[in-house]
């Protein structure tokens, strides 16, 4: 059985839809984006995500975005990283296979003086992930993400020139083309028999790599011919299979204080299960080395998040969030996207300008939908349920393992 930490009772059909949810997300995902721009063509977003970005959920509202996808069966590609301006400028370049197998470019592995790194497709060799300047990736397919600390308000055309100055060459004969739309990432589970039908052309693109997971006999076959079984049987496998990435994101969550993040630190490695939560719930997002994430639905109480009711996150001057780079705390309406508010604020952190801080040092976030006397410290959320989410960036070890969470989230 090909699904690590399943029950051993899976059908054939759900294992299929777990092992190829990942694939058909990044598939969905690129004909989105790549209706909008053309491929093999860096799309620089300019300005800090808000609540009119919908085409991934759960954005962060720190970092300068920009995107593209390459078809490295066209030949290399050359990613060039320019000095960053000092070394606290936090930096990133994410390059995602097919299956969202990851290797990074980044501030950890290359610092802040400038870098050249060749990408190739080689099956043969999964990423490695260090400081060397050749990158492999399993498949033809590859989305090169990239991303720039925004440091303040005023910092944006600073950040932007840094941003557009992370360049990517193709090969000359790279097709730059639209493409159609096949359907949202997020409504994948509603596709019902269908699914295994759009999941075999795109193995056809992107045949997994000899390292990646490997289906069970049954599950093959019907990723090779789906209709060797019945609409019904692919129907019960997809039902089933959502049941299960739902299932596992829960359990494989460590909780604290109110908090809930993944228990993993690296990739997914041969765990299917694992690596369709991943693109279910956050496909392009970081591995915690790079980034931890954290989720509050709760308040230290017990109640669900409402905006109706002001709440308090307090940092210890002794206990601020552990990391080499940044933290921010952001607010999502329960659709995971950014909500309008008044003051245009939809994430806080230590860059946040005119932050107030204790006379202990220590740090207090108001959290409400009303606006406060102050508004300083304030986080504004929907006035209604809503999802809080923290980010802390290049971790310290104790991030990484799980074993520091933000404080609870205390009723005013």
């Amino acid at each position: 059985m090909a699904l690590t930490s399943s029950p051993n009772d899976i059908s054939p059909a759900a294992e299929a839809y777990v092992w190829g949810f990942p694939l058909v997300s990044v598939h969905r995902t690129r004909s989105l984006l790549c209706s909008k721009t053309d491929t093999g063509t860096i799309n620089h977003i300019d300005d800090l995500a808000t609540p009119d970005d919908r085409a991934i959920v759960v954005p962060n509202n720190d970092t300068l975005y920009s995107s593209a996808w390459y078809d490295l069966g066209q030949g290399d590609l050359t990613i060039n990283v320019p000095p960053m301006d000092h070394p606290g400028r936090y930096w990133n370049v994410m390059i995602l296979d097919a299956y969202t197998h990851v290797a990074y470019v980044c501030r950890r592995h290359h610092g802040v003086a400038g870098t050249r790194v060749r990408v190739t497709f080689d099956p043969m060799t999964p990423p490695a992930n260090d400081d060397s300047h050749v990158v492999t990736i399993g498949t033809p397919t590859a989305w090169v993400i990239m991303r720039v600390l925004v440091e303040s308000p005023e910092d944006i055309a600073k950040a932007r020139s840094l941003q557009h100055g992370i360049t990517v060459t193709a090969p000359s004969s790279h097709p730059n083309e639209r493409t159609e739309r096949a359907g949202r990432a997020t409504a994948i589970g509603k596709t019902g028999a269908d699914f295994y039908s759009e999941l075999k052309r795109y193995t056809e693109i992107d045949p997994p790599a000899p390292w990646h997971p490997k289906l069970s006999a049954a599950a093959q076959a019907i990723v090779d011919d789906p209709a060797s079984v019945s609409s019904e049987q692919l129907i019960a496998g997809v039902a089933e299979g959502e049941k299960l990435i739902i299932g596992r994101n829960n359990a494989g969550n460590v909780q604290k204080n109110g908090w809930t993040t993944g228990r993993g630190a690296t990739g997914s490695g041969g765990d299917i299960l694992k690596r369709a939560v991943g693109a279910k719930f956050g496909l392009g997002g970081h591995q915690a080395i790079e980034n931890r994430s954290y989720i509050a639905q709760h308040d230290a109480v017990g109640n669900r998040l409402d905006g109706s009711q002001p709440l308090l996150l307090k940092f210890q001057a002794n206990a601020m969030p552990p990391c080499h780079a940044f933290w921010s705390l952001t607010a999502y309406g329960t659709d995971m996207y950014l909500v309008e508010n008044e003051i245009n604020r939809w994430s806080i952190s230590d860059r946040t300008p005119g932050l107030v801080y204790d006379d202990d040092g220590s740090l207090t976030i108001h959290i409400s939908a009303a606006r406060p006397a102050e508004i300083a410290n304030w986080l504004p959320v929907p006035n209604g349920p809503y999802i809080m989410g923290m980010r802390v960036y290049e971790g310290h070890d104790d991030v990484i393992e799980c074993q520091w969470f933000p404080p609870s989230l205390a009723v005013l």
